[in-house]
């Protein structure tokens, strides 16, 4: 590794380590609980207890006010999925996909790691480029970050599909999995996603250029794809052309947020340029309020 990667890697390291310390590891902790809670130990009442963990039996045979305490059983997996196509290379902004990715893995890695959970990548462009299984530690973060800065892979198309159905083969246990994309995949991965979703708790993080978003208001713009290299000249001098092409984007974010909504899967928009510990912990915000509505708390 050249010395700018290195440069790149421990910035994105430093980032992710101050804002998950101050801002996320409680919000990670509440939204992705554990498989279940487990008896630890039982010891004396003091004062501020709650009643309601007071052990009967114990307190009967011993005189003394004892309570129950428990701990919560967790060493969750915490997944990235995250594509690795050209399409997803591309940036219209100085901080490129990619990196933006990596931000997002690096944040909730790092939470992941403050509650001893186990961390585990998967990079897909057509197929299953890397696969690092879940494992513990600060060096399989940097493992995982370190993969997360590498170049795109040249290839004509991407397969969300793909990849889902070969995680759906894998014998792991009940997951969080994080799948980073910008879902211009042409292939049909929705029944393979609602499939997962049923194994595991899914969060996609959908990662948006600004640039696809609004066109510039003048001008003749060769557009190229990035995956099959075919190229087109639009005319951006005519407001219809700008605002078919507005529409059509439209569209295709509220199909996109309405499919996930659908099958039951937590989507994230995310705009480059805008702050991922901001679009996080607005999602955990609105996670807690739905739970609470759920569980009356």
């Amino acid at each position: 590794m050249n010395d700018q990667f290195e440069l790149r890697l421990q910035q994105l390291q430093l980032y992710c380590r101050h804002k998950t310390n101050h801002l996320l590891c409680g919000h990670y902790h509440s939204a992705f609980k554990g498989q279940g809670i487990e008896f630890d130990e039982v010891r004396p009442y003091a004062l501020g207890d709650d009643v309601r963990t007071i052990d009967w039996n114990v307190t009967a045979r011993t005189g003394e006010v004892h309570i129950k305490r428990f701990h919560e059983e967790r060493e969750l997996n915490l997944i990235f999925i995250v594509d690795q196509s050209p399409s997803f290379a591309f940036s219209s902004t100085e901080v490129s996909r990619p990196y933006v990715a990596a931000q997002f893995c690096g944040l909730l890695g790092s939470a992941a790691l403050a509650n001893n959970d186990h961390i585990g990548l998967l990079q897909f462009s057509d197929d299953i480029n890397e696969y690092l299984p879940p494992s513990r530690g600060k060096s399989q973060l940097m493992r995982c970050l370190s993969k997360l800065l590498l170049s795109a892979q040249q290839v004509e198309y991407t397969s969300v599909n793909q990849v889902l159905k070969h995680l759906g083969e894998l014998s792991l246990k009940r997951s969080i999995i994080v799948l980073v994309s910008d879902f211009f995949s042409d292939d049909n991965y929705l029944e393979s996603l609602a499939t997962l979703a049923r194994q595991h708790e899914i969060l996609a993080i959908a990662l948006d250029d600004p640039r696809e978003l609004t066109l510039p208001d003048r001008g003749l713009l060769q557009v190229t794809d990035s995956e099959n290299k075919q190229q087109q000249t639009i005319d951006f001098n005519h407001t219809e052309v700008r605002q078919q092409f507005s529409n059509k984007m439209q569209k295709r974010i509220k199909q996109r947020n309405e499919t996930f909504s659908k099958i039951g899967v937590d989507l994230l928009g995310h705009t480059l340029g805008d702050d991922p510990i901001e679009t996080l912990l607005a999602f955990f915000h609105t996670k807690r309020q739905r739970i609470e509505g759920e569980t009356g708390g």
